[in-house]
């Protein structure tokens, strides 16, 4: 039992590290994506299926964060804990891959320096699908190592709902399921076994594949929205960079002024400087391990960079390959732990020492900037002003603003003051769900008609964007019976309090 207790306790003290720091910023305000999360999961499964379809991810996400928000609530905290918790079963899960495929003593420090990751910090700090993808990647390539060491069936059949479960969940999980594939043709060639393993492989995708079918048509429709025009910068000879020095760090490398180049600088040439040595005094077995491990973590970029190339439109984001920079972290950790094993030379022993040193800085600085970020809280900010009816009278809000605030204003509405949208111009198809979603009240979230929808209401707030303010639509929009007794001005919003005559 004791010795048990033992095993587990190092991933559970990493995972629980790594959960404190993520959940000590989860309060800040949200931003776009975050509250396009939230809203769909007002809907039932159904209208999250419609309502994603034409939006640009798949909908097991969303299915999962409506499910956790039955349980644990739909606040701030409530619904970007979801990503903390997956992201931490993903590190005890990256333990025990480590482990098998490295040791112990390896794992065990390689785990702590993945905890430390700052961009899986980062992003399990939102109500996004990065802290599910990284659990689904760590327990198919767990699973995967299983499958080939094995041979057993069973282990297969897993691996290939676990590259199903992925594809539902964000496509760029297909990049690290193309590093795994790299991988197994590689090793079962090195093993001779490719010929009586070709059938059990094609039969393990080919389930994946069909598990997939049901989203087929919707992701190909999602293919060609990209295709004709997305937000993404195009790729440029700094975007390799971007990858290691925002999973180092979390700064792309205009941000790094010149202080914060000298850990990464440190890291990067004492990271050359020993992973030869390293790689060298390796055994036959765990050199093998170093290349699987280094082809998730390397191969995934490179093709979304070679995919974001034209005449493909670019769809780089790191973020989107958030397991390949944790992995990174694993990576640094294990020559950081086989390095104390070198034999070096005298004055070569003090740059182990070094060698973490810089590590943790890096990890420092990143892990500052995913605490201290915040979002455009204005949104929440101006919510905040409207004051419940002391009546107890419903006072709806109406609300036309700018395509990214929308969602944002939902997302802080109270049962006296529930948001409506109106004078919306519906170029993204993302603002779909602002006419089409209904919850189980039956709910409208976008008004067409004023007197229709709030025939007899004596009191409503109506909230603009600067540039709306003049715009003759809304002057027609809102009736003559009622006159503005209150009005409230931020940087980007107005806001009026409307009271019948």
């Amino acid at each position: 039992m004791l010795k048990k207790l033992k095993a587990i306790l190092p991933p559970v003290l990493s995972a629980c590290l790594f959960s404190f720091l993520a959940c000590l910023n989860l309060k800040t305000a949200i931003w776009f994506d975050e509250a396009y999360s939230a809203f769909l999961i007002r809907g039932n499964f159904q209208e999250i299926w419609t309502s994603t379809a034409v939006d640009v991810h798949p909908p097991l996400y969303y299915f999962c964060l409506k499910i956790w928000s039955l349980v644990f609530g739909t606040s701030d905290f409530a619904l970007r804990s979801m990503s903390v918790f997956f992201a931490a079963l993903g590190i005890i899960l990256a333990f025990f891959l480590l482990r098998r495929l490295f040791g112990s003593r390896p794992a065990t420090i390689s785990t702590f320096l993945l905890s430390l990751s700052p961009l899986l910090i980062r992003y399990a700090e939102e109500m996004r699908m990065y802290g599910i993808v990284f659990f689904l990647i760590i327990s198919a390539t767990l699973v995967l190592d299983y499958a080939l060491k094995s041979k057993r069936k069973s282990f297969w059949f897993l691996y290939a709902v676990l590259i199903s479960l992925g594809m539902w969940t964000h496509y760029f999980t297909a990049l690290a399921w193309i590093a795994h594939l790299a991988w197994i043709v590689y090793y079962l060639r090195k093993t001779k076994e490719l010929k009586t393993m070709l059938k059990t492989l094609v039969l393990s995708y080919s389930l994946a594949v069909v598990l997939f079918l049901p989203w087929l048509p919707s992701f190909f429709s999602q293919v060609r929205t990209v295709q004709n025009g997305f937000w993404i910068p195009e790729v440029s000879l700094s975007t390799p960079l971007s990858f290691f020095s925002e999973s180092l760090t979390l700064k792309s490398p205009d941000e790094l002024t010149s202080w914060l180049l000298l850990p990464v600088f440190g890291v990067l040439v004492l990271s050359l400087f020993f992973l030869k040595k390293v790689y060298k005094a390796l055994p036959r077995e765990k050199k093998f391990n170093f290349l699987f491990l280094s082809t998730l973590i390397f191969l995934p970029p490179l093709l979304l960079i070679l995919l974001s190339l034209p005449p493909l439109k670019s769809t780089y984001v790191t973020r989107y390959i958030t397991y390949s920079s944790a992995l990174l972290a694993s990576l640094l950790g294990l020559i950081f732990a086989f390095s104390l094993s070198l034999n070096l030379k005298k004055k070569e022993k003090i740059l182990p020492a070094l060698f973490l040193v810089v590590l943790l800085a890096c990890s420092g600085i990143g892990i500052h900037a995913a605490l201290t970020r915040e979002n455009n809280s204005e949104v929440r900010e101006l919510m905040s002003l409207i004051s419940p009816n002391k009546e107890g009278k419903t006072e709806p809000v109406l609300v036309s603003v700018e395509p990214m605030d929308y969602y944002n204003f939902f997302f802080y509405e109270t049962p006296e003051n529930p948001v409506y949208s109106f004078n919306v111009d519906f170029i993204w198809s993302s603002l779909d769900p602002l006419k089409n979603l209904k919850t189980s009240e039956n709910r409208k979230f976008y008004v067409e008609n004023f007197n229709a929808e709030f025939k007899n209401v004596e009191n409503f707030y109506v909230i603009l964007s600067k540039d709306k303010v003049e715009d003759s639509a809304i002057e027609t929009f809102l009736p003559d019976e009622y006159s503005s007794t209150e009005t409230i001005a931020t940087d980007n919003f107005v806001l009026y309090f409307f009271s019948l005559l």
